[in-house]
């Protein structure tokens, strides 16, 4: 079953005002919209809480999501509209700025993994948010260009582009980092 076709049971519980529909919801979306939104924001700790702000706008507007002709798509777009929403309030707080905790998580443990993975992290954090975005989407979520492209709402030429200039630029800032 493809991810539209996939969308369909989900759409179809939120038109009948179904609880479960927002729990169908969770176990389809949470996990990539938690990577998305780490990637926008550099933390894994205010990603979760936006990850819930997101959830709490879903809730109220269920009836208009299940109605959306791109589901996804919709939902990657409120959860960027939230992002950007908390990055606004983070910046009006003068004290306040991205945390330092890990949010990018080594897939093996051990200390050599957590040198590589704080290093990449920190790369990834130079990155524009527009490539960072796609680059964790396709690396760590396993995403396909179209996949990306149809969530974030762009062509998949642009991601494509978003894709290669990251990498670019992320090597660049990997060679300057010091081992």
């Amino acid at each position: 079953m493809d991810e539209l076709s996939a969308d369909d049971p989900i759409q179809a519980a939120l038109a009948r005002d179904d609880p479960a529909a927002v729990e169908m919801m969770w176990h389809r979306y949470a996990g990539d919209l938690l990577a998305f939104l780490q990637a926008m924001l550099c933390s894994k700790h205010d990603a979760e809480d936006v990850l819930q702000a997101v959830f709490v706008r879903i809730v109220r507007q269920r009836r208009r999501l299940a109605k959306a002709r791109r589901l996804d798509a919709y939902i990657f777009q409120i959860a960027r509209n939230e992002a950007f929403a908390f990055l606004g309030r983070r910046q009006r707080r003068p004290t306040a700025g991205p945390g330092d905790e890990p949010w990018l998580l080594a897939t093996q443990a051990g200390n050599t993994q957590n040198d590589v993975s704080d290093r990449l992290q920190a790369a990834l954090a130079g990155l524009p948010a527009e490539q960072r975005e796609v680059i964790v989407l396709k690396t760590y979520r396993e995403k396909t260009f179209a996949e990306i492209a149809r969530l974030l709402n762009v062509s998949q030429n642009t991601i494509a582009s978003r894709y290669r200039y990251g990498l670019e630029k992320l090597k660049a800032l990997l060679k300057d980092q010091p081992s």
